[in-house]
């Protein structure tokens, strides 16, 4: 990441109680309310890796995505389909990245990562390598096989002064992360709510805001009541104790939507029901890991009841509160993945982009270096000088042999409590029960149908706890009666897809 010194800061207000060392509420700017509407629109993957990051080693603020990012870290290309898929799992895109680009301050490191815009180096050169684009810089070059290494910058546009937010005013936040427009009478109202009869007991104080703060605050955001007093008071992350997890109630299956689920196999413990381990196919491999392309936003909504999840559900109601256009364009609902997303199992309310980025590039007259390129949505014919033309690009598509997954398929996987994945290649049953340490007898085989239902409980288990599975799957599990647990249901059939 850039030195957070030679990044913008911004002025923050803060009105403290000295006494209790907490933040009763700040007063904001556009631009950095800007920067908490677009920590909502970053991939969950993004999240991951910017607070690995940023934070020094201590207990996972994301539940289990810390492994379930590891997972992809350490799995050898080999299992996967191209490096091209590896790298977008670890730093995934967003159909909304141009937005945050043209924040004064953008936390998302994603644009100087493995992904981007590149070209064939070739290009200038050879007229068949002036078609085609890849958002990896492991991608061959179809016509010539040369790594498509060179980066180039895209124009997006003129910079506009509306990013996330329309109207021009300074916010009001409290410290539980609630945004509205400023104006006397809210903060009035929120002094007179918290026991504040004047500012006698209150203290006004202005610090600078940089990268590093706004990611201490992301951290925050996932794990506390008070996430400004924790970031700019305590300086770090207090964890709060969370609250029992409700189950999902389990809705009625939509006509069509019968046939569309994945199967696994499920080892859990008969004493405590707490799943151990599952295997499975690479069908469910690639619904988990599209856990990390989805947003914060579209996560969040998912979650139901959203009680163990810090402020994030405060900061998302705000921001649908606020009236910002650039929202209006979507359903709330509705999450959009780049076109290259396409996972075999697609459970989730996830919409994939239809058609392709297509983009201009206007090439100089012979002699002059790509350096003097201009890559743009659309350029305009009446700027072209002699010797100048215009040559389109189209997205190329590599994501894998058959267009859709990312890990190969015809094999199988073993899966943790933790959403850590391992390929059963490169593991050892044998030492996975041995270190259990616990009697075979007490170890109760199951096969499951994952669902819609069934995969929106599992996203929302791995947002706020470590046990996954067993959070996301024992209220399926409990309903199984033990008469249905014949000999025959312990063996999954290769028509299931599992050996």
């Amino acid at each position: 990441m850039a030195n957070p010194a030679a990044k913008p800061k911004f002025s923050l207000r803060l009105l403290i109680d000295e006494e209790k060392n907490k933040v009763v509420l700040a007063e904001a700017g556009k631009d950095f309310v800007d920067v908490l509407c677009s920590i909502l629109t970053l991939p969950m993957g993004t999240i991951v890796r910017l607070l690995e990051k940023h934070q020094t080693p201590q207990s996972p603020i994301v539940g289990c995505f810390h492994k379930l990012y590891k997972s992809v870290s350490d799995m050898n290309v080999d299992h996967l389909e191209t490096q091209a898929c590896k790298n977008r799992l670890m730093y995934p895109r967003s159909v909304r990245e141009s937005y945050r680009r043209k924040l004064k301050l953008n936390i998302d490191d994603t644009a100087t990562g493995a992904t981007g815009f590149f070209i064939c180096p070739y290009f200038m050169s050879n007229e068949g390598c002036c078609k085609v684009y890849s958002n990896t810089n492991t991608s061959s070059c179809c016509y010539c096989g040369t790594s498509m290494s060179h980066n180039i910058q895209v124009q997006e546009g003129e910079q506009a002064d509306e990013v996330f937010l329309s109207c021009r005013t300074s916010f009001i936040i409290t410290d539980d992360l609630k945004v509205s427009l400023n104006s006397m009478g809210l903060v009035l109202n929120i002094l007179n709510d918290l026991g504040y009869a004047g500012f006698d007991r209150l203290q006004e104080m202005v610090i600078d805001v940089g990268s590093e703060e706004v990611l201490t605050l992301l951290g925050c955001l996932f794990t506390s009541e008070a996430p400004l007093t924790d970031t700019f008071l305590r300086k770090h992350c207090t964890t709060r104790k969370r609250k029992a997890l409700k189950p999902l109630l389990q809705k009625n299956v939509v006509a069509g939507d019968a046939d569309n689920f994945v199967t696994i196999k499920v080892y859990s413990r008969k004493t405590d029901k707490m799943v151990l381990y599952a295997e499975c196919r690479e069908d469910f491999i690639d619904l988990l890991f599209t856990f990390l392309a989805i947003p914060l936003e579209f996560a969040w909504e998912l979650s139901v009841d959203g009680v163990n999840m810090g402020c994030v559900g405060n900061l998302s109601r705000s921001v649908k509160d606020l009236s910002f256009e650039k929202q209006k364009e979507a359903k709330a609902s509705e999450c959009v993945l780049p076109y290259y997303y396409k996972f075999r199992a697609q459970l989730l309310d996830v919409v994939i982009q239809e058609g392709c980025s297509e983009y201009e590039c206007l090439v100089p007259r012979s002699g002059y270096s790509s350096s003097y390129c201009v890559f743009s949505r659309k350029i305009k014919k009446d700027v072209l000088s002699n010797g100048e033309r215009i040559v389109k690009f189209t997205p190329m598509h590599s994501n894998t042999t058959t267009g859709v997954g990312f890990v190969k398929g015809e094999t199988n996987f073993i899966v943790s409590d933790d959403l850590f994945i391992t390929p059963m290649s490169t593991s050892s049953t044998i030492s996975l029960l041995s270190k259990l340490q616990m009697n075979i007898s007490d170890i109760d085989e199951q096969v499951i149908n994952i669902g819609r239902a069934e995969a929106v409980s599992l996203l929302r288990a791995s947002m706020i706890t470590t046990s996954a599975l067993t959070n996301g799957l024992s209220n399926f599990l409990s309903v199984l009666k033990p008469q249905d647990a014949s000999p025959s249901a312990s063996k999954i059939s290769k028509s299931e897809k599992i050996l």
